[in-house]
């Protein structure tokens, strides 16, 4: 029913704006002032009138639009006056210190940063004292509170006489009517009408100056001309929102696809639609640019990709080679300035050295001032790139160079003397990095020091050559690590977790870090003789890093935690603020500039200071909390749009290809078939609508942590403030934050609890009465609540709010193990501070709800604490019988031998042919050579006493000859249990795998190895295996391979 007077009312409002549009132009800007004040104070007096309801809470959800030349109620309000709680039967007129209710019923307008201009202020639509947009809460929050806040929508909107005006969503050019506000409602008829008639009555872009009074029309104006301008494809019936009948929400229209042969119109739209996942598309645009000599075209695309993704190396470079394509240095030296201090890509300094060594010509550089040039040049690219692992090439370049320089390598004039000085230092730089080259350069260097003294070569060779040793092991261990490391500069988003792609992505991140890793632990030994070198080849790493891992902000954050911990403030300030741009929603990267800037800012005296030092911390979480909005505007915007596809199709039959439309079809079967339709239809607007909704659940939890954080540190910095004055201070922010809505209960228990704990003022329970008719179904919050009420000793209030809220959760099935905390909680306190009696009725109460849980750990429950529980204690009476130690596992009959598969042995045979194999004999068993032996040589003394049974066996049956045993050994003395204990542990014989020792097969071997007799010596034996019939005399070798 709210909804459908909502929708009514929308309808009579817009159709007044609209005809104001039409008839009159837009209202000037004295007109709506007075407008506004007018209504200003016709609701102050609806707020200040009394009510028999919850005065206080009552007048919270009156947000009036509050002219900034006038006061707000907020601040007429005395705060020296004191109050308790104020009851719903007995609120007076007494006015609190702080009252959280009173300063959010005329809170100021929150102006966001756009486009400047006085437009009148909306007022929320309210029932019953309650806020029904999603001002205070999400959606899905709310839905718990509306059939309480539409009992008492009767009464309170006839005492107080509150009506249902409709909010006017802000007024949006033509060009961004894809990404719409979050709420769809008719109130956005007025300006997509008026830019309507813009455009289809004029395509010359001609606009009347007398109509452009405000900064609506505008920017209406302005959409009309770009449109006009642009050939605008789109069709304005997409901004304009229809009631769909199916689902009793608001859709668009889906934008008119493009021609087949459009090829970038296509491209364009999908790189609007996502501009920071589809860098395909962004590539395909500049190459299809490219394709049809559009030189400016492409650059204009190249300009905004790289202001997206401004370190794509890959793209920079392409971005140069096309100027350089064009012989435009002009414009290729401005990318050089833009790109190469902030980007170290090898790649791209390689070019800007060729680039160098093009325009200064070292043929015709009689002076050598082009030889400086390109010197100076190596240098440079040398310092920010030379660290590189690849960029052995240019150390090899930079000698070559440094060689083919004036003088002679070995003479003795002061020109032959300075170039060996260089080439030696240059050697000497080289052979330090772990490059692919260094190998080749140490032999070059070897032979260069050798060549001119090998006196002072091997002295100087001697000194560099540990660092040699180092950078070359080094250099095969970074290969180790690196294998498998793809170094692009494209960044990609990172997958979500358990979806495409996201085990390749974080096997990156982890070769990355593991990258990382390996530099900090310094391998090259730089760390205490150079220790500028070693910062600079782990910040280098961390850059090629970020690179590839742009949209990963810890990453950011790890870069940044390095450079503060060495002293780097410049460069971990830079890391922060690149990755804030790159990820505008991350709270890890806004939280971490917001506590860097509190640590850092000087403590300023007076209001004005205090001012300035709130402004400067609140920035970062303004970004953040700009762009999670955002993102549920997109998240609304593509659900809209979603819907509006999946209607379309379903209203043109796309959704069904298969049914038929004849009239031999009775009216049952096309009764049918029209169900079927709507089943599936409303099946997959559901599941988009439960996509939406788990998206926009956990951007708001997001919004409202950053407000609690934005909150914490604003009382931090300028205290609890005052409402609407200079110093805010955090109850600025909580006003701020129901303003902006998107919150869940968490911004209401920290602002109460941060109300209590600092200040012990008695609006922290004003704060809690306010969210409990707001969430009335949140168990965190009503559990929350109850502590509270129970550390000030409300045990009164407390009991009521126990009894209230598990009252209403048990009502229905769902909602009910929602209950479980809250009487777990008011359980416990009970058996600490309640009576008996109580107890008893509580937990007879909690057996009928959860009869699940046992009786035993409800009762235990009582008594136990978080660490001990008295009632599961077992004492020793006897040591003796209940201390007795287990006994060891026996050896002859080990746990495993159940589990494990019995040993293959082969059995002794007096037949002369050789038994049959069985089915699971592998063929390695039937081998003729192969000795048959036991499960494990290891069995200790039990398997000695076993062998010893079976030889008595054996003797018994007469099977053993003298030749084999003469005398019968005595039994082994038995082993320590220490060691019985490490042999039962041991695994058995089976599961070794590997290559197996034979003994027999070495004494063989060692016995028919042929040794070349000496003089004098006995004759040479023959083979032994010819002597055994063996063919070849082949030995058999020690060793088999399993």
């Amino acid at each position: 029913m709210d909804a459908e007077l909502a929708f009514l009312d929308s309808m009579r409002a817009m159709s007044e704006v609209t005809g104001n549009y039409e008839t009159e132009g837009v209202a000037e800007p004295d007109q709506a002032n007075s407008q506004s004040l007018h209504e200003a104070s016709d609701h102050s007096k609806d707020i200040n009138a009394p009510s028999s309801t919850a005065h206080a809470d009552d007048s919270l959800n009156a947000v009036p639009a509050v002219s900034p030349s006038l006061p707000s109620s907020a601040e007429t309000l005395d705060p020296n006056s004191n109050s308790a709680q104020v009851s719903q039967t007995d609120a007076g007129d007494q006015t609190p210190e702080y009252d959280p209710t009173d300063a959010l019923a005329s809170p100021r307008p929150y102006t966001p940063n756009v486009v400047e201009g006085k437009t009148k202020p909306a007022e929320p639509r309210t029932v019953g004292g309650f806020i029904v947009d999603d001002d205070d809460e999400d959606d899905d929050d709310i839905s718990g509170s509306v059939d309480a806040a539409g009992r008492l929508a009767a009464s309170d909107d006839g005492a107080r006489g509150t009506s249902r005006t409709p909010r006017l969503s802000s007024i949006q050019s033509p060009l961004n009517t894809l990404a719409s506000a979050q709420d769809v409602s008719l109130a956005n008829a007025a300006p997509n009408r008026a830019s309507s008639v813009a455009q289809n009555g004029s395509h010359d872009a001609s606009v009347n100056p007398a109509s452009l009074s405000s900064p609506d029309a505008r920017l209406r104006a302005q959409g009309a001309v770009l449109d006009a301008a642009q050939g605008n494809q789109f069709s304005q019936a997409a901004d304009t929102t229809v009631p769909s009948s199916s689902t009793g929400t608001t859709s668009k229209t889906v934008p008119k696809a493009r021609l087949p042969h459009d090829r970038v119109g296509i491209l364009e739209d999908r790189v609007k639609e996502d501009p920071r996942g589809d860098i395909n598309a962004w590539l395909g645009l500049i190459e299809e640019h490219r394709k049809r000599n559009k030189v400016d075209d492409a650059r204009g695309v190249y300009e905004r990709f790289l202001k997206l993704f401004p370190m794509a190396g890959e793209q920079w470079v392409a971005y140069a080679n096309m100027e350089l394509g064009n012989n435009d240095f002009f414009r290729l030296e401005q990318l050089f300035n833009k790109s190469l201090l902030t980007i170290p890509y090898l790649q791209l300094w390689s070019l800007y050295l060729d680039y160098v060594r093009r325009r200064n010509n070292l043929t015709t550089d009689p002076a050598g001032t082009a030889r400086t040039i390109v010197s100076q040049a190596y240098d440079f690219v040398l310092q920010n790139v030379g660290l590189d692992k690849d960029s052995g090439r240019i150390w090899q370049d930079y000698i070559q160079f440094t060689r083919s320089g004036p003088g002679m390598i070995g003479g003795s004039n002061w020109q032959d003397q300075q170039k060996m000085d260089q080439l030696r230092k240059a050697y000497q730089r080289a052979i330090c990095v772990p490059t692919s080259a260094v190998n080749s350069l140490w032999k070059e260097y070897d032979a260069f020091e050798m060549g001119l003294n090998k006196i002072t070569g091997r002295k100087f060779l001697q000194e560099k050559s540990p660092a040699y040793m180092t950078a070359r092991s080094s250099f095969t261990e970074l290969e180790n690590i690196t294998q498998g490391l793809n170094r692009t500069t494209l960044p990609k988003l990172p997958p979500a977790p358990g979806f495409d792609g996201d085990d390749e992505f974080t096997k990156q991140v982890q070769l990355w870090k593991r990258w990382i890793d390996w530099e900090r632990h310094d391998p090259l030994v730089l760390k205490d003789e150079d220790t500028a070198a070693y910062k600079a080849r782990v910040v280098f790493v961390f850059q090629q890093a970020l690179m590839a891992l742009r949209f990963w902000p810890a990453m950011w954050f790890e870069a940044s935690e390095y450079a503060f911990e060495n002293g780097l403030e410049k460069e971990g300030t830079e890391f922060l603020v690149q990755g804030m741009a790159a990820n505008p929603e991350s709270c890890l990267l806004a939280f971490k500039r917001a506590d860097r800037l509190e640590n850092t800012l000087s403590a300023e005296e007076g209001e004005d200071g205090l001012k300035r030092r709130g402004a400067t911390v609140r920035q970062p979480y303004d970004k953040v909390l700009d762009a999670l909005y955002e993102l549920i505007a997109q998240a609304k915007s593509r659900e809209a749009q979603e819907i509006s596809r999946i209607e379309e199709q379903s209203a043109t039959g796309l959704l069904f290809p298969g049914t038929s439309k004849g009239e031999e079809d009775d009216d049952e079967e096309r009764e049918a078939q029209k169900a079927a339709k709507d089943a599936v239809k409303q099946s997959q607007i559901k599941i988009v609508q439960d996509g939406t909704a788990v998206q926009v659940r956990i951007l708001s939890r997001a919004i409202s942590f950053a407000w609690i954080a934005l909150m914490r540190a604003m009382r931090r910095v300028q205290g609890k403030g005052k409402v609407g004055d200079v110093v805010g201070g955090s109850r600025q922010i909580f006003t701020d934050a129901r303003k902006r809505g998107r919150l869940t209960s968490d911004v209401y228990v920290a602002s109460a609890l941060i109300e209590y704990h600092c200040y012990k003022d008695p609006a922290a329970t004003k704060i809690f009465e306010r969210g409990m008719k707001l969430f009335p179904e949140d168990e965190n919050f009503a559990l929350e609540y109850l502590k509270h009420l129970i550390a000030i000793n409300d045990v009164t209030n407390a009991r009521a709010v126990f009894e209230t809220t598990v009252s209403k959760l048990t009502q229905r099935s769902e909602t009910r193990s929602k209950a479980k905390p809250i009487c777990a909680f008011f359980h416990q306190f009970e058996a600490h501070y309640g009576e008996l009696s109580q107890i008893a009725k509580l937990e007879k109460r909690m057996s009928d709800l959860f009869p699940e849980d046992p009786q035993l750990s409800r009762f235990s429950h009582r008594f136990a604490t978080q660490g001990f529980d008295p009632t599961a204690v077992r004492p020793i009476i006897s040591p003796k019988t209940q201390t007795r130690p287990k006994a060891l596992p026996s050896i002859e009959n080990p746990p495993s031998a159940q589990s494990t598969p019995p040993p293959r042995f082969v059995q002794p045979s007096h037949s002369p042919k050789r038994s049959l194999p069985t089915e699971d004999h592998d063929a390695g068993a039937s081998r003729p050579r192969k000795l048959a032996r036991g499960e494990s040589p290891l069995k200790g003394a039990a398997g000695r006493r076993l062998d010893q049974q079976k030889r008595t066996q054996q003797l018994s049956h007469g099977q053993v000859t003298q030749n084999q045993w003469a005398t019968q050994a005595p039994p082994p003395p038995p082993l320590p249990r220490d060691v019985l204990f490490l042999l039962s542990i041991i695994p058995g014989a089976h599961t070794y795998h590997a290559a197996r020792f034979k003994p027999e097969a070495m004494v063989r071997l060692l016995r028919d190895t042929n040794i070349p007799a000496q003089q004098g010596s006995a004759p040479r034996m023959p083979p032994a295996g010819a002597m055994h019939g063996q063919p070849n005399g082949r030995v058999e070798p020690p060793f088999l391979s399993l």
